[in-house]
C-alpha cells in the first residue's frame, strides 16, 4: 500500500496514511529479533538481496521508503540502507543471494556473479537517496 501511496499524484507523502506505513516497517525493523509477524518478519531471508522487486525483501522495502524524503533522514532507513551498500563488491556490483528459477534467463537469477540488474536496483535507491 505503500508503494501505491508513492506514486499516486496528488497523494501528500507528509500525510497520516504515509508516516503510519513508513512507520510500522521502521518498527518491524527495529524489533526485528523480537517480532516475528506472519509474512511480515524481517529475518535473514528478508536480508538477502534479490530481485525483482516483488518479494517482501529490503530491497524491496527500502525501494518503496527512498521515495518518501523523511524517511531517508531516519536511522532505521540508513541502518538498512547500510547493510544493503556492506555487500557490494570492490566495484560496487550486487550479487543476489536468492534466486528465483523462474527468472532463469535473468542476470539475477544466479549466485555466482554480479548482476547488472540488481546492482541497478540498489543503485536507482542510492541515487534517490543524495536527492
Amino acid at each position: 500500500m505503500l508503494k501505491v501511496l508513492a506514486h499516486v499524484p496528488g497523494v501528500t507523502h507528509e500525510g497520516k496514511s504515509a508516516k503510519t506505513s513508513v512507520e510500522a516497517l521502521f518498527t518491524l525493523w527495529e524489533e526485528s529479533k523480537e517480532r516475528h509477524p506472519y509474512m511480515f518478519f524481517m529475518g535473514t531471508d528478508f536480508r538477502k538481496l534479490k530481485a525483482p522487486l516483488f518479494w517482501y525483501d529490503i530491497l524491496h522495502v527500502l525501494d518503496v521508503l527512498s521515495h518518501f524524503k523523511w524517511a531517508r533522514k531516519d536511522r532505521r532507513f540508513k541502518e538498512m540502507l547500510k547493510l544493503v551498500e556492506s555487500k557490494a563488491d570492490d566495484e560496487g556490483r550486487y550479487i543476489p543471494e536468492s534466486i528465483w528459477t523462474a527468472w532463469k534467463d535473468w542476470d539475477f537469477s544466479q549466485k555466482k556473479i554480479p548482476s547488472r540488474g540488481l546492482t541497478f536496483f540498489v543503485h536507482r535507491i542510492l541515487e534517490r537517496t543524495r536527492q
